[in-house]
């Protein structure tokens, strides 16, 4: 019996152990209505995420009640704190213990593990921090998820969103893409009909890319990638179109700036959450101008989605080299691996062995 698939336990040895720091997608703002729970497993941790009863405020915290055992995504939200649907203990945002109904000594030493969770754009945002350490404390991260300033004041407005589910690869292989210049052609170079896996004939797409990281903002880099359409042989210039990629800490948290001459622009949010070290859960949501029609928005995205998805197979059944044989015309990947490794501050990272890339 042959077997062209790997195992999962055969790639995920090759990889980075752990999983990253950084600010993690939970949820959309609009599925946690106030009062609600939802039960999470997720960064090696099981955990709720919750509103408050007014409405006003979102908390993370480990999932089950110090007390007993009790998940506590049955209990009920009590104000601020979260009750458990066992003995009634209530838990405050910041993880100590504010009420239990049959005592008024509490157990002053108790700590439910507690995240710094954040609510922009629509969506819960959580961070993560590994090293076998306690979540850092709620007012305490590195740093923050930046604003979208056309977003801020309304010049751009809510688009969609598309739930991708989820694929069986690692992290860090959608930072490694985003420096991997050579897989442009033969991977990207054809053109789809958007939200299909539907060629197009007679169409080539030409990728001129570049990576760097952000020379003040060290858990920054940007991704750039300037396209242009080959039709029936011919290069069009008047086809070609920028897209400004920035990773927000280690690609759990990516966005998209597509610049369209002469019509406008798109942002769009790309996250992954681990599920498990080899599988990511994948969100898109997107926002534009809004004087672009809206047909032309989906066009747009669905276009990055046909593309992102050529990837899926490849990620799914490859393993991780910590020594790449590298030519010249491969990207920075060397360099896109120091860059990676300031999120294993405490675990064992993306190995720098290797020489450098001709292309470095």
């Amino acid at each position: 019996m042959s077997q062209s698939r790997p195992s999962t336990a055969v790639r995920q040895a090759t990889y980075p152990a752990g999983f990253p720091d950084g600010w993690y997608r939970l949820a959309a703002s609009k599925d946690l209505e106030p009062g609600k729970i939802e039960y999470r497993e997720c960064l090696g941790r099981q955990l709720v995420v919750y509103r408050s009863q007014d409405g006003r405020s979102v908390h993370a915290m480990s999932a089950f009640c110090p007390h007993l055992g009790a998940n506590l995504a049955h209990g009920c939200v009590k104000g601020e704190q979260l009750e458990c649907p066992f003995h009634q203990w209530q838990l405050r945002p910041d993880g100590k213990v504010g009420h239990v109904p049959y005592t008024n000594k509490l157990p002053v030493r108790t700590q439910q593990e507690t995240w710094p969770i954040r609510e922009k754009h629509g969506q819960v945002f959580i961070y993560y921090r590994g090293g076998g350490h306690k979540a850092c404390a709620l007012d305490e991260v590195p740093y923050e998820i930046p604003d979208i300033p056309e977003v801020e004041d309304g010049r751009f407005v809510h688009r969609g969103v598309h739930d991708a589910g989820t694929v069986k690869m690692h992290l860090i292989e959608f930072a490694e893409n985003s420096v991997d210049f050579a897989h442009f052609a033969p991977v990207h170079g054809e053109m789809f009909i958007p939200w299909t896996a539907i060629k197009v004939p007679g169409i080539q797409i030409e990728h001129v890319a570049d990576w760097e990281p952000d020379p003040e903002q060290p858990h920054i880099a940007y991704f750039k990638n300037d396209a242009v359409l080959h039709i029936l042989g011919r290069k069009v210039d008047k086809t070609k179109a920028k897209a400004m990629i920035t990773f927000i800490g280690p690609g759990s948290v990516v966005t998209f700036r597509f610049k369209i001459p002469d019509v406008g622009e798109i942002v769009m949010y790309q996250t992954h959450l681990p599920l498990s070290e080899m599988e990511q859960k994948v969100d898109f949501t997107w926002y534009a101008d809004k004087s672009i029609p809206r047909m032309l928005v989906s066009y747009v995205v669905g276009n990055w989605v046909s593309q992102w998805a050529n990837d899926i197979d490849i990620w799914e059944n490859k393993v991780y080299l910590d020594k790449p044989a590298l030519v010249k015309g491969d990207g920075p990947v060397h360099r896109m691996r120091r860059w990676y490794r300031q999120f294993y501050p405490e675990t064992r990272g993306p190995t720098e062995a290797g020489a450098e890339s001709a292309a470095e």
